[in-house]
């Protein structure tokens, strides 16, 4: 069959990520049991070897495990670990997320800024969010989200009377929408007049800034954030290996 990923990748790679969309488009889903090694083989025109090996790459990520005499399952942790990998947060002393406040939930039309990041044409139907984050009632981060209203309008109503802490999860369940990568991107910047009233602290106050664009599976933009954590409070840990 013909592959759906890039050409230019090893051809494992390429069926790896298959079998990873085939699972995001819920075409196998959590406990379901995928065909046998062979059978996938010659469906992707690979050896065996080969499918074994791309196998056992998505057990050891904890996306599939093989159960001894039944077969190789779709994980129940796979959605749960595919989106909390792209959050970090550390709370003074705990490891519980901090608390979402929304301030703002509206729809509008996509300025050309907002428009190139969402691979959408400009004036097209977006969702804007503006959300605090706290612990213990001290604000730590504000975010201003974009999404493409023509795939997240099922997530208006959600959003009016909730403020999940993780919206990711919600994009899955609501609206079948499953993040697979992020782009981040930091910078120094300073806290606007609008955000400033937030912390409770003098506008131009200096902070980070982080850019985020999340994808799906299939490349396409996901949402687009930017994210403000005032200097005093920002912390950035990479391990490189």
């Amino acid at each position: 069959m013909a592959l759906k990923t890039d050409t230019r990748l090893p051809l494992h790679i390429q069926v790896r990520d298959e079998l990873l969309r085939r699972i995001s488009d819920r075409i196998w889903t959590a406990g379901e049991a995928l065909p046998g090694e062979e059978r996938l083989a010659a469906e992707f025109s690979i050896s065996v070897g080969t499918m074994r090996k791309v196998i056992q790459a998505l057990v050891q990520e904890g996306v599939l495990e093989r159960i001894h005499g039944k077969g190789t399952f779709v994980t129940s942790a796979f959605e749960r670990t595919s989106m909390l990998r792209f959050v970090r947060f550390r709370g003074p002393g705990k490891n519980t997320l901090p608390k979402a406040n929304v301030l703002k939930l509206s729809i509008e039309k996509a300025p050309a800024e907002i428009a190139a990041k969402l691979q959408l044409t400009p004036g097209a139907k977006t969702i804007y969010m503006h959300r605090s984050r706290s612990y213990d009632d001290e604000i730590v981060l504000v975010e201003h989200i974009w999404l493409s209203h023509k795939r997240f309008s099922k997530l208006i109503p959600h959003l009016e009377t909730e403020s999940p802490p993780l919206l990711y999860p919600i994009y899955d369940s609501v609206c079948g929408v499953l993040v697979s990568r992020a782009i981040d991107e930091l910078e120094m910047d300073v806290i606007s007049q609008e955000d400033a009233q937030v912390f409770k602290v003098p506008a131009e106050t200096p902070c980070m800034r982080i850019e985020r664009t999340m994808h799906d599976h299939l490349g396409d933009v996901v949402e687009w954030r930017t994210s403000y954590v005032p200097a005093n409070r920002f912390h950035y840990t990479v391990e490189i290996r």
